[in-house]
């Protein structure tokens, strides 16, 4: 049974910061390539072209931890 990661990272939207949550799923401590996975389906999710945003320029990890 694997563990639940929580991920906080913040990115850029239209000139504003926003921070965002996202959980993953990971048989040990993720790796950094599966950490900037999660975020980037994340992001891709959130900020579809039909919502009129242009992307996301890029992005900060905050923190990863395990959730209990």
């Amino acid at each position: 049974m694997g563990t639940t990661y929580k991920i906080t990272y913040e990115h850029e939207i239209d000139g504003q910061t926003r921070s965002e949550e996202v959980l993953l799923e990971s048989e040990g401590e993720p790796s950094q390539e599966e950490v900037h996975e999660a975020v980037l389906q994340d992001t891709a999710q959130q900020n579809s072209p039909g919502a009129g945003v242009d992307g996301v320029a890029g992005f900060s990890i905050i923190s990863v931890a395990p959730t209990p």
